[in-house]
């Protein structure tokens, strides 16, 4: 059995996945996604980083410093120090991978969710011995609505306040939610979006890869001439809603779409890229596992209601727990 522990980053064998930082004294390292909480690469010559295609083209939208990458697609298995790995999509964003570590020994989700989206299928729910699952919403609090009766709401939403002649601002994250906005825009509300400069780039690495979001316009001194603009969340702010209903000439509504909620009062949508937590106690019962390790957000509190619910060992994995996390 392989081991596993939390050093900077999961650490199975000798070889750390999503680095917390660059200072990790190893030479292998294997990056689930895009998302710069996961994505901490470096250009020390000595260090490798293992990623999937899409990732690697992610990440050079933000990142332009060189670093030592190999590219290894989905389901083809390969070796670090005797450790076998494989990657599975996690229905994330983009490139997000799943891994599985010696056909089943251990499986680490990453951030994945069991439901489709405009843009890509759910995440298989992996066979394992034992498992590393998020818990980014391991809390009772979070159970989304389903995804299709969101995008009803925002349909029914978005065109109702472009009727009124109103400037749509759509706030999601640059890599992953920007571009199922993209998306949205053009097939709901039949609307070219503008998107800002952050959200550009990503935009033409989904449609490069073949992942089609329906056309779009980068944010250029042409306002006037758009009823949609998408924009990271935290530029979302008074001041920039005034800038705009000056500039545009027309009232802005505007709304956020994240699991999470308060963002400063706009409207918001509960369209998230990670599992909610019934979806969490869906993946562990499903996988088999006699061993679940947590990690982020409500590790401590997932940990434990799947002990409880499920009957089935669980801890979280955290920096305090240095020695083998697989003694139960």
């Amino acid at each position: 059995m392989a081991k596993i522990k939390h050093e900077k980053g999961v650490l199975v064998e000798d070889t750390v996945i999503d680095p917390d930082n660059n200072s990790a004294k190893k030479k292998n390292f294997i990056i689930t996604h895009a998302h710069s909480d996961h994505a901490k690469v470096s250009k020390a010559k000595e260090k490798t980083f293992f990623m999937t295609p899409e990732t690697k083209n992610l990440i050079k939208t933000r990142n332009t410093k060189e670093f030592n990458v190999k590219e290894i697609p989905f389901k083809k298995k390969f070796s670090l120090d005797s450790t076998e790995f494989e990657f599975f999509h996690s229905g994330h964003i983009l490139g997000s991978t799943q891994i599985r570590v010696n056909g089943g020994e251990i499986v680490l989700t990453s951030d994945f969710k069991l439901t489709d989206s405009v843009l890509f299928d759910k995440a298989e729910i992996l066979q394992a011995e034992t498992l590393v699952i998020e818990s980014t919403f391991g809390s009772p609090e979070y159970v989304f609505p389903e995804r299709k009766k969101i995008y009803e709401k925002i349909e029914k939403w978005g065109k109702q306040e472009l009727k009124e002649n109103k400037l749509l601002v759509l706030g999601g994250y640059s890599i992953g939610k920007a571009q199922e906005l993209t998306k949205l825009s053009n097939k709901f509300l039949d609307e070219i979006p503008l998107v800002h400069q952050t959200i550009f780039e990503p935009n033409k690495v989904y449609e490069k890869s073949g992942t089609k979001l329906g056309k779009f316009e980068l944010l250029n001194h042409n306002l006037k001439e758009f009823n949609v603009l998408i924009i990271p969340p935290h530029l979302l702010n008074p001041d920039l809603i005034t800038a705009l209903e000056i500039s545009s000439g027309r009232k802005v509504s505007s709304a956020v779409f994240s699991g999470w909620n308060g963002f400063r009062g706009t409207k918001s949508f509960p369209l998230s890229d990670h599992a909610d937590f019934n979806q969490l106690l869906k993946y562990v019962k499903e996988s088999g596992a006699k061993n679940v390790l947590t990690n982020h957000g409500f590790a401590e509190q997932f940990a434990s209601s799947i002990r409880r619910k499920l009957g089935v060992n669980a801890r979280p994995l955290n920096k305090s727990s240095q020695s083998n996390l697989l003694d139960f």
